[in-house]
């Protein structure tokens, strides 16, 4: 029973972007093949978003060069409606084209060593970089805690999730707690226009955006909170979305302590 228990429960939390673990491929012939059978699917399944993440990161990279030479070249046309047009269309394929870089680093890239932070200084540190540039960003709450994680990737989640909420609400707010079972818990909540239920799960994957964000004005890649799912996912963490009573997003990030 216990080599069905296991596969059972392998089966169930399938992660297709966590590194795979094998199952013990013993025991009766008939489990044995299922374990193998098991296995065998896990690896092709890591294997084939590897691949694309590959080939997504080389298009994006290669991408880069000749938009650079157009940006060049734009540069000595005369100042002009057109000139202004081009350059903002080649600034957002640019733009593009990075986050395109970043999503795939953040599920195959190279790994970032785990650090011991001060979690208050690094949080007020983040809060006032973006209050120097004259953004409404604020942070309420104390965790007195020194967080063994990977700072780098931990910055760029919150980072992400800010701007996101810059940009559809102009405000920011960092609410750092714990939750019921022990869990770190940061919140980034924004008094925008908030998502439909019924995409608030839809969001995180990549290039999706709410059919209201797809002008210019508001607009991005669809990368953005894809990135931090992913690499909330990749310090051991959750990222989840929920609309606030009192109006706006929350995306909280937990992590375990």
């Amino acid at each position: 029973v216990r080599p069905l228990t296991r596969l059972a429960r392998a089966v169930e939390t399938l992660d297709p972007n966590a590194h795979p673990t094998p199952l013990d491929e013993t025991g009766p012939s008939e489990v044995a093949h299922a374990a193998a059978a098991f296995n065998a699917m896990q690896q092709r399944i890591a294997e084939y978003l590897k691949e694309r993440m590959q080939i997504l990161a080389a298009i994006s990279h290669d991408l880069q060069t000749p938009i650079t030479r157009m940006k060049l070249r734009a540069e000595f046309m005369d100042d002009s409606a057109d000139r202004e047009k081009l350059w903002s269309d080649l600034s957002e394929m640019e733009h593009l084209v990075r986050e395109g870089v970043a999503y795939a680093r953040s599920v195959h890239g190279a790994t970032e060593a785990s650090h011991r932070i001060d979690l208050d200084a690094f949080l007020d540190s983040l809060v006032f970089d973006y209050q120097d540039m004259q953004k409404q960003v604020s942070l309420r709450g104390k965790s007195a805690l020194i967080l063994d994680t990977r700072p780098h990737a931990l910055r760029r989640v919150l980072v992400n999730l800010v701007d996101n909420a810059l940009k559809f609400a102009g405000n920011a707010e960092l609410e750092v707690g714990s939750t019921a079972n022990g869990q770190l818990s940061i919140k980034v909540l924004d008094q925008g226009p908030g998502i439909a239920e019924d995409e608030l799960a839809q969001v995180l994957q990549p290039f999706y955006r709410v059919e209201s964000s797809r002008n210019r004005g508001t607009g991005g890649t669809g990368l953005g909170l894809a990135i931090a799912q992913q690499l909330a996912v990749a310090i051991g963490g959750t990222l989840t979305l929920s609309n606030r009573v009192e109006g706006g997003l929350c995306a909280e990030i937990r992590l375990s302590l």
